[in-house]
């Protein structure tokens, strides 16, 4: 035992200097602990000072930084105005010239539709920008010419620079359109000249549905788009559906709301197939919740679209005040990725494909007569805007074939453009149609048969074109290809009285899954 206590202490006298390194090695590492607990306990104070106490910000709801990997889909979705830049369009398949131009937009960012917890201190305005500048201050001395801009008359031309109501626009969407606006303008006046500063309202056609935010959406878009932004000259005609449908005659087709009907029972099919996301929705719903007594969230869509309220404008995500009981950024990426599962089973599913074109079918008849009618010399609009919703262009991307079942971001835009170009001293007329700035020309269902000939073939002359009589054929055939005498004869088909159920999202879980 004392051999041992001397060999110890002999040890320790030949390695004195090891050992007083350590020591203050040891010392050093507490100082440092000590400051980085004084350094995190004054800026958790900071943060809570700066924060408002009903925003709860724990370290589990905070979001990730906006440019990390784990943001990519949900920003996407946002998609931030400083993303939104010049993409392919303007950019000539032919030796030509640009005839027409008519655009499909989703309006821009909004709230929630329905009232969430600390809506009312979610910051929904924008970071400050030279044209975002302008526009506020051009459009606050417009604010006594909206009445020339009617049914509308009754909406502001612009959102609410910072409140968050339930439904309405921010800020924050309409920077998004102005931005969209500005770099069309690039590809089509700078670039084509289809606008010239003494346009009137017989060049261009305006249609929105009769929302304020779709609205809104239309008016920042022209302000970055057009040469001369003259309210006088902007004649807005509203549509009564949010598919541009026209007509009563297409607007009526039992067939189509029969179709999607069967859509959502297939949704709910497939969220019954996924239990765990149902028992999300049921962790999640009173967290999200704007009072206690509200209607619970089941629908994923719905869920999601509260959740985006948050994420798109970089405010924490919500907590019950009082507890550890909040929704974390993980809970979003859970619910984006089943979203993105459940969308690619409707791409090539028929019913989806049928119900689309039917609910398209008065869109796609109101632009091709435009087109027509422009190449015959009985138009002189050029450009033609359509301000809508997801649900707009959800159903036209998936009855041109271009759908990826991804969701639609806000101030999504689809885009149709007229060539001409000469042969032998004859006119012909090719089409490109273009997806957030992508040229998805060859993906079209009408043009992909065309690109495939010109491919096998090796006519260089032929590729990255198509003929404007495929975008024709693929609307006036529709119905001779489905049996039908008309329209109207194939949307008769069925009758509301033989559909087998009936659901809304209100009714979206079945009763097995319901508390």
């Amino acid at each position: 035992m004392i051999e041992n206590k001397f060999a110890v202490m002999k040890f320790i006298t030949r390695h004195k200097l090891l050992f007083g390194c350590l020591i203050l090695a040891w010392i050093i590492g507490m100082i440092f602990t000590v400051f980085l607990i004084s350094r995190s306990t004054h800026t958790k104070m900071k943060v809570q000072r700066m924060s408002h106490p009903l925003i709860h910000p724990l370290q589990h709801n905070r979001l990730p930084p906006a440019t990390s990997f784990k943001m990519v889909k949900a920003m996407r979705y946002c998609n931030p105005p400083h993303d939104i830049i010049q993409g392919q369009e303007g950019k000539l398949p032919v030796n030509g010239s640009l005839e027409f131009v008519a655009i499909v937009i989703r309006h821009g960012d909004r709230s929630p539709l329905r009232p969430i917890r600390n809506q009312s201190i979610i910051n929904c305005g924008t970071q400050s920008s030279p044209l975002l500048a302008k526009y506020m201050k051009t459009l606050k001395y417009l604010r006594g010419s909206a009445k020339q801009i009617s049914p509308f008359a009754t909406f502001p031309l612009q959102p609410a620079e910072k409140n968050c109501t339930p439904s309405q626009m921010t800020l924050l969407g309409a920077h998004q359109l102005i931005m969209v606006g500005h770099a069309l303008h690039k590809s089509y006046i700078e670039e084509h000249g289809l606008l010239n500063k003494n346009w009137t309202a017989n060049h261009v056609k305006l249609y929105s549905t009769i929302f304020s935010r779709t609205f809104q959406s239309a008016v920042a878009f022209l302000f970055g788009f057009l040469p001369t932004f003259n309210v006088s000259n902007i004649r807005i005609i509203p549509s009564i559906d949010d598919r541009f449908c026209m007509t009563k005659y297409y607007c009526n087709c039992p067939l189509a709301a029969h179709l999607d009907k069967l859509k959502i029972k297939k949704k709910r099919r497939l969220l019954a197939s996924h239990p765990a996301v149902f028992h999300l929705m049921q962790k999640l719903s009173p967290v999200v919740k704007h009072e206690p007594n509200h209607s619970d969230i089941y629908d994923p869509f719905e869920m999601f679209d509260c959740m985006m309220g948050y994420v798109c404008h970089g405010s924490h995500l919500p907590c019950i005040p009082g507890t550890n009981e909040c929704v974390t950024f993980e809970h979003v990426r859970n619910l984006i990725a089943f979203m993105d599962w459940v969308g690619r089973q409707f791409i090539r599913d028929t019913s989806n494909t049928k119900a689309s074109m039917l609910n398209m079918y008065g869109f796609l008849n109101h632009l091709l007569s435009n087109m027509e009618d422009y190449i015959n010399g009985k138009e002189m609009a050029r450009f033609i805007l359509y301000s809508g919703h997801d649900v707009t262009l959800e159903p036209l991307s998936t009855a041109l074939g271009i759908d990826d079942g991804n969701l639609i971001p806000y101030a999504s835009r689809i885009v149709f453009e007229l060539y001409s170009y000469s042969v032998n001293n004859k006119l012909k007329y090719v089409l490109k149609i273009l997806y957030n700035g992508k040229d998805v020309t060859k993906y079209t269902s009408f043009c992909k048969p065309f690109f495939k000939d010109t491919v096998k073939s090796s006519n260089p002359s032929g590729y990255g074109i198509c003929p404007f009589e495929s975008f024709q054929k693929f609307v006036e055939d529709y119905i001779s290809t489905t049996g039908a005498s008309s329209f109207q004869a194939l949307c008769n088909s069925v009758q509301p009285s033989s559909y087998p159920f009936d659901v809304t999202y209100s009714s979206y879980m079945d009763d097995a899954y319901k508390p």
